[in-house]
């Protein structure tokens, strides 16, 4: 990610000179969406929205809130639209010095490669991290947390996370797992996941889009995902609301059915068994935080 402070689509709301933390908001109309320029450091980045990435030499992806994405340092890549709202995510930028050190312990291969420590382009997101790296961010961008020691800590500790689940989830990290065509096919369906996850989506419709049988599709997607069809698009669900449960007032019935689901109670289910506790409890819980800070200050 571009750090820019006088720039608001890349805008570095931490930086101790070890670590950063920025959030990148760009609609697809932006003259830099397609290309904002190589990275400055090497981040791991968290979606927030849809977006299909490609590096340089490397075959485009879909980054959305299931993954997480990793740029090396002065890595030049491209992004096209997926979602309507464009690209918007949070992004951790640490050195390069410990980004090597780090990988290193999972890779003894890194020697080969030091200025290039990530050797893959995304991992999947586990639930507890996703939502680690959404309190972190929200309490710094909203002064909650000022320590620079106990920032870089934790950003050190969601890159090992983040990292270590990488090397564990060969499924897409190692795309060789599955053939180039069919690896293309699964590009086309996350792509019609991430871009149409509200919607009634049937097995049939989506073994359309790639003229393939439902037993096929089925069957090379949780290879290539690990996942199932059913558990991608929910997974997507879940974590695109909870931007609104965390930084809005809005009901929560309101934001399950925008959020696809068909009643609250199913949604709070869902949402708990994503991320080990209901909604009500998640903003609950944030809002105390708040009113205790406000107090602490005056």
């Amino acid at each position: 990610m571009r750090e820019s402070v006088a720039c608001e689509v890349d805008r570095v709301v931490f930086d101790s000179g070890l670590v950063r933390i920025g959030a990148f908001r760009c609609h697809p109309d932006d003259p830099s969406f397609h290309d904002s320029g190589p990275a400055r450091n090497c981040c791991f980045v968290f979606p927030r929205t849809a977006v299909e990435i490609q590096h340089e030499h490397e075959p485009a992806f879909v980054a959305n809130p299931n993954v997480v994405t990793f740029y090396n340092q002065g890595q030049a890549y491209l992004r096209n639209a997926v979602s309507l709202e464009g690209d918007r995510c949070d992004w951790f930028g640490v050195e390069i010095d410990v980004v090597q050190e780090l990988v290193r312990a999972f890779d003894p291969t890194l020697d080969a490669r030091p200025d290039r420590p990530f050797n893959f382009t995304r991992g999947w997101a586990d639930a507890s991290t996703y939502l680690a790296q959404r309190r972190l961010f929200e309490q710094v961008v909203a002064g909650f947390v000022n320590d620079p020691l106990m920032i870089e800590e934790s950003i050190v500790d969601l890159l090992e996370q983040v990292v270590r689940s990488a090397y564990k989830t060969t499924a897409i990290t190692r795309p060789s797992i599955v053939g180039g065509k069919q690896r293309e096919m699964v590009h086309h369906i996350e792509f019609v996941l991430s871009r149409q996850w509200g919607e009634c989506l049937s097995l049939r419709d989506l073994a359309g889009e790639i003229g393939i049988s439902v037993y096929h599709l089925c069957r090379m997607f949780r290879r290539a995902t690990g996942s199932t069809l059913h558990q991608y698009r929910q997974k997507l669900r879940v974590r695109w609301s909870l931007e609104s449960v965390m930084e809005s007032s809005r009901s929560l019935v309101d934001i399950a059915l925008d959020a696809g689901f068909s009643s609250h109670s199913h949604y709070t289910s869902s949402f708990r068994q994503e991320f080990a506790q209901t909604p009500s409890s998640l903003r609950a819980g944030k809002t105390r935080e708040t009113v205790r800070r406000q107090r602490a200050i005056f």
